[in-house]
């Protein structure tokens, strides 16, 4: 290992270490580091890693200032050597390229806020496959000539595009135009697969207007369940000027990870919220715009911020008062505060979205996920009180802190790991909070079309979509609302006897239904936890579906 490695491994090894002590080390090291030439792929990735989370943890200004500096510097090292640069393809490195493909939406807002960063790389459809998805999203008169060679989809594009357009802008106005639901337009464009080649020109983090750089004496580290007591952390109101930043922000720190998900991608400066927490913490919520929304439950997105820098994301599928959720900590950050971000993520959705109630899918601890294994994602959420659902795991669970608590070292084998993500976990902050969600209606919903449709999904959906229409009175629901009305449809004709006589019921789910349609999402979920009697219905549905 060279000189620059073997520094930058030391320095790697202390980077979570507190002290008077420790914080001398760390500037050396950062000195030593910055006189040394680094040429090796690894070491200037570590680097650039180690950079960040003294950003985001630093013990004092000196060493935040000093580690901003040299990012910086590293920055600019990697610009001018190619050699360097080359090898980092792929990284997500400032002042590197990435070559991946993204959805659709995603592509289009890079085309429009990056437009000379971003270009085609490749397609991975042959140009028959590409022929047939361009003949369905565009006008069947215009796409008539690519039939039976009479034109090449290439040269047939390119001799509509204006003089400032390229491939890729067609392909996306073609997109843009089509009038197919955005949820197919997005499986024809993955069908596509076309690989878009990106530069890194900037780094990702937020104005110094919205963080107080935080320095640390140590890491919080919790023994006990954490309280959740109520909370009342002050709301920044942004601008939409600054919103768009937070969204820019968090979904190049995903593309960076070669990652998406749908509230981030699909929201919009109106729907973004942004609070300040303890020790240099802060969040944005992100709501989905209406078109993109789930018909029944709400899929939130969240990034987290530390001392400036996105430091973690995901999402909540947000039903009555309870949610699913879940936390990725991006690598560079591993080693952190986790099990504090976890508990701030947790209590922000508990005071903004007024719940009582918290899930874990089997994915989030290591079910299919070899990462949530490896980081024992499990113990995150076991120390934040989540506990399985399933008796064999939560009594190996008890076993196993047991073990943690008594031996000294003891590490949970992979083994035991992947048995407990065999389950569910679940949080109850209040015992009256529902115990179900949407994927527990989704069964319910199947066992009716089979038990009184006879699996007949169109015909079955047809009837009880005019059917409840009809009795909320809403005259021919177009788009949205009919997509919403025809997810709700069958689960609550199944009592279409109790809902005929509950006026006030019909009158609420009019309401909820135009909120989840056009309205605001926020005063969705609080119409659904109001709603009594809609949370009895659904649980007496599942009731019967469960006979």
């Amino acid at each position: 290992m060279s000189k620059a490695g073997q520094l930058v491994s030391q320095l790697f090894s202390i980077r979570n270490s507190y002290g008077k002590k420790f914080s001398s080390q760390k500037l050396d090291l950062l000195k030593a580091v910055s006189n040394e030439k680094l040429t090796s792929k690894k070491d200037v990735q570590l680097f650039h890693a180690v950079l960040l989370f003294l950003i985001a943890y630093p013990d004092d200004r000196s060493v935040y200032t000093l580690s901003s500096n040299l990012l910086r510097h590293l920055h600019s090292y990697i610009q001018t050597h190619k050699k360097l640069r080359d090898r980092l393809y792929n990284s997500g490195i400032t002042n590197t390229q990435l070559c991946a493909a993204f959805s659709f939406e995603m592509v289009k807002w890079l085309r429009s806020n990056y437009k000379k960063n971003i270009r085609i790389r490749s397609f991975e459809a042959g140009d028959a496959q590409i022929q047939s998805v361009l003949s369905v999203v565009m006008p069947k008169v215009e796409s008539e000539i690519m039939q039976d060679g009479n034109a090449e989809w290439r040269s047939w594009l390119k001799q509509s595009m204006k003089k400032e357009e390229d491939l890729l802008d067609r392909l996306i106005a073609v997109f843009d135009e089509t009038d197919v639901r955005p949820e197919v337009k997005d499986e024809l464009w993955s069908a596509i697969g076309i690989n878009i080649e990106i530069d890194f020109t900037a780094p990702d983090s937020l104005p110094d207007s919205l963080f107080i750089p935080y320095y640390h004496r140590s890491l919080f580290k919790r023994k006990n369940t954490p309280s959740f007591n109520s909370i009342n952390p002050p709301r920044v109101r942004l601008d939409k000027e600054g919103s768009a930043g937070m969204i820019d922000c968090s979904r190049m720190i995903l593309v960076r990870h070669l990652r998406e998900i749908d509230p981030i991608t699909f929201t919009a400066p109106e729907l973004v919220s942004y609070y300040r927490l303890p020790r240099g913490f802060s969040i944005a919520l992100m709501g989905m715009v209406p078109v993109r929304r789930h018909p029944i439950d709400s899929y939130m997105g969240y990034t987290v911020f530390k001392n400036g820098l996105p430091v973690a994301y995901a999402g909540s599928w947000i039903l009555f008062d309870s949610a699913r959720i879940g936390l990725n900590i991006f690598p560079a950050y591993r080693g952190g505060e986790s099990q504090y971000i976890l508990e701030q993520v947790l209590k922000i959705h508990q005071h903004v979205y007024r719940l009582k109630r918290f899930t874990i899918d089997p994915y989030q601890i290591g079910k299919d996920n070899s990462d949530g294994i490896h980081s024992g994602a499990f113990w995150i959420y076991y120390r934040a009180g989540f506990r399985p659902l399933r008796e064999e795991q939560k009594k190996i669970a008890e076993a196993e802190a047991k073990k943690i608590r008594s031996v000294k070292g003891h590490r949970t084998p992979p083994t035991v790991l992947k048995t407990l993500a065999e389950s569910r976990l679940e949080l109850i902050l209040n015992k009256k909070a529902v115990r179900f969600d949407v994927t527990d209606l989704s069964r319910a919903y199947a066992g009716i079309l089979k038990n009184q449709y006879n699996t007949k999904r169109k015909p079955a959906e047809e009837l009880a979509t005019k059917k409840l229409a009809g009795l909320l009175q809403i005259n021919y629901p177009k788009d949205n609302l009919q997509y919403v009305l025809k997810n709700w449809s069958i689960l609550l004709v199944k009592n279409e006897k109790e809902l005929r006589r509950n006026r006030a019921l019909k009158k609420i789910l009019k309401k909820l239904f135009e909120l989840k349609a056009t309205g605001s999402e926020e005063e969705y979920i609080y119409g659904l936890q109001r709603s009594h009697a809609l949370k009895k219905m659904m649980e007496k549905v599942l009731e019967n579906s469960i006979r």
